[in-house]
């Protein structure tokens, strides 16, 4: 399977794992495209982009990467301050995924105190470092986390998060809205963080809304790659597989199947970042002062090397 395919049917890693392989894919990609002119090599490699992020429409990190390539690449005029560049910025994104996870982490203690119950789902890392790291800081708590259907990957959380010692609760999805009447905090992911909303595993808007209703505390992590650069249109997601929702079912029997959902941002009650937890309106002001790339503003008809400017 061609490496592009193979990011649009990962359902098991989260955004920002995904993110790092595709700055590997990019820096590849322009490795194998180094003698073409200036101008050439820019249109491929913002054609490349463009395919990577249709592959996974939902995960802003994926734009930001493309974005900050298409940027550094746009003044450089040799073969060898063209791949340099590419090199550099994925690097640099790289190495800020992984640091943005600890930061936001180190945040997230500020939330979680000795003998709460902490309400997640899903399979994200970041939440899961942060829960951990919590751990190793002393704090005593115990977690509640959905399966997260259709593909249960909230089983993988629950496994890693036992492993850690953490006592750990799985729960079917439909049973969320009562345990998070009864804990202290909820703490979710993010694939994708704009003015519309927070994009997150399915669930997330339902286990808000109940947080709001019983006045709950609810936060995302969510490091500064996942915010989503205004101007830029945000893509539809793909349906996935009616199979993983009922195999055998009727054809008469109209499926849908989509793994996110978008949260209306007034129900958060805040956003741990890599700067610390902020309110929404900080966090629009901070996606406001971002620089979207012309050749991003609008998505091509079609993939090929004329495509983008």
């Amino acid at each position: 399977m061609e490496p592009v395919a193979e990011i649009a049917v990962d359902n098991r890693q989260g955004a920002a794992q995904i993110a790092e392989r595709a700055a590997d894919l990019i820096m590849h990609r322009a490795e194998t495209i180094g003698s073409l002119s200036p101008q050439e090599f820019r249109r491929n490699l913002c054609d490349f982009g463009w395919s990577l992020i249709r592959a996974q429409p939902v995960m802003a990190p994926l734009v930001n990467l493309v974005n900050r390539v298409l940027w550094a690449i746009e003044d450089q005029q040799t073969r060898h301050d063209l791949v340099r560049a590419v090199a550099d910025t994925t690097e640099a994104f790289k190495h800020q995924l992984r640091q943005h996870a600890l930061h936001v982490a180190e945040g997230a203690l500020a939330l979680i105190s000795d003998g709460i119950t902490i309400v997640t789902l899903s399979h994200s890392t970041t939440v899961q470092h942060a829960l951990r790291h919590a751990q190793r800081a002393g704090r005593r708590f115990r977690v509640i986390c959905g399966e997260s259907r259709p593909i249960l990957e909230g089983r993988q959380t629950a496994a890693i998060l036992a492993e850690y010692g953490i006592p750990t609760h799985l729960v079917i999805d439909a049973e969320l809205p009562a345990h998070i009447a009864q804990a202290q905090l909820v703490l979710v992911g993010a694939d994708m963080l704009s003015t519309y909303g927070l994009v997150n595993k399915i669930g997330t808007y339902g286990m808000a809304l109940t947080a709001h209703a019983r006045g709950v505390a609810f936060y995302a992590l969510c490091g500064s790659e996942k915010f989503l650069i205004p101007g830029f249109r945000q893509l539809e997601q793909l349906d996935r597989p009616r199979s993983e929702i009922w195999a055998e079912a009727p054809r008469n029997v109209h499926i849908r199947n989509r793994y996110f959902d978008l949260t209306p941002l007034e129900l958060l009650s805040g956003i741990v970042t890599e700067r610390g937890i902020l309110p929404v309106a900080a966090v629009e002001a901070w996606l406001a002062s971002t620089r979207l790339h012309p050749a991003l503003a609008r998505e091509p008809a079609h993939q090929t090397v004329e495509t983008c400017p």
